[in-house]
Parts: structure tokens; sequence; C-alpha cells
């Protein structure tokens, strides 16, 4: 058996292994060929332009500026993440699940077709646009607050959704216990299939003849 601490540094050489990590670069433009399943991290980059090429894990953006980044193939779990940066292009030529982003300023998220968009969850964010084909979406935390001074970014967020054709953006709400950000009336529809999830369940352990 190997040491204790033998074994944790195993673990943290595989998940840096399984990340493909751009820190610092300035003033490039580069295409990116991703190995399998690794995640890709672009940290305190400026002034940069990639395209990302290859099958990645998931993809994070933080504390970048002034940088353009394209994703041409799949993200296997659908998430995007953006945090504290300025002046970012993001566009994918593949759906994307859930976009988070925290303190963001004047970021620009692109999907040619929008059915490649399904969510975004964002809290602390100005100037941020959703391009969906040729339809503009713009959102600002800053101006939320004009009309309710009592929102934080570090505990309200705002969940935007496209639903069939219609980009709704609602406050976000914790399910008990934790789990995924949903909105309130996602939590009522998740009540709703519970419920009826409940009765079918009840409906087939009733005994045969029964009235």
């Amino acid at each position: 058996m190997f040491p204790r601490n033998q074994g944790l540094a195993g673990r943290l050489n595989a998940k840096e292994n399984a990340t493909h990590l751009i820190k610092g670069a300035k003033d490039t433009e580069e295409d990116i060929n991703i190995e399998t399943r690794k995640a890709v991290h672009f940290l305190k980059c400026e002034n940069c332009t990639y395209t990302v090429k290859g099958t990645l894990i998931k993809l994070t953006i933080e504390e970048c500026k002034n940088v353009v980044i394209k994703i041409e193939d799949k993200i296997l779990t659908g998430t995007v993440d953006l945090f504290k940066s300025d002046n970012v292009s993001f566009s994918s030529d593949r759906a994307i699940s859930l976009l988070s982003l925290e303190n963001t300023k004047s970021v620009k998220l692109r999907f040619q077709n929008p059915e490649h968009f399904s969510s975004m969850v964002w809290s602390g964010d100005d100037d941020l646009q959703l391009h969906l084909g040729d339809d503009l979406h713009s959102f600002s935390y800053s101006e939320l607050q004009l009309t309710n001074p009592n929102l934080n970014p570090a505990i309200n967020q705002f969940k935007t959704t496209l639903v069939n054709g219609d980009v709704r953006t609602e406050a976000v709400i914790r399910i008990e216990g934790g789990g995924f950000p949903m909105t309130r009336a996602e939590e009522n529809d998740h009540i709703e299939a519970e419920r009826n999830k409940d009765e079918a369940l009840r409906g087939s352990q009733q005994p045969e003849g029964d009235a």
C-alpha cells in the first residue's frame, strides 16, 4: 500500500493531468488541439484569440481580459464557467447546457444556432450580451440593483433559459438540501413531476380488485 501522502500526490497529479491550463498568455492567436477528456482552463490571459478543437470535459475562463474564444467541438459536460473577466467573446458550434458567470464585464456569448443555448446562471455581471442567431439579449446586474438595492451578487443569482424559443430570466432559488440552481417556475415543475411519480407508484402498488 502506498503511503498516504504519496496517494494524495497521485490524486493531485491526476487532476493536473486532466486539465489543459493556459495561464498568463498575452498577445497570442492560436489554435489549440485538446486531448480527449481534458478540461480547459484559461487563467489571466490578455489580448488573446483561441480556437479550441477536440472534445473537452469543461471550459473555465478566469480573470481574462480582451480575449476571444471559439469552441468547435463538443464539451462533454456541456458546462462553461466564466469568472472575473473583462471583454470576453465566447462562441460555440456545439450545444452548451449551462453557462455560469460571476463578476464579469462586457462578455459576449454567441450561438449562431439558438438551439445550442440552454441556460446560464449569472451574478454581478454587467454589459452581458447573449447573441442567439440574429437576436441580441442584454443583461446587467447593476441595472437590476437600481430597482432592488438589496441584491447581493454573493447571494442573489439569476438564471436565463430558452423556453419554446423565448428567453426567460428569473431569480434563482435552491431546492431543499442544495442542488442544481433552479427558478421558482422550475421548482414548481419539479414538485409537480414528483407528485405525478408518487401517484403513479401508488397506483401500480394498489391490489387488483380494490375499488
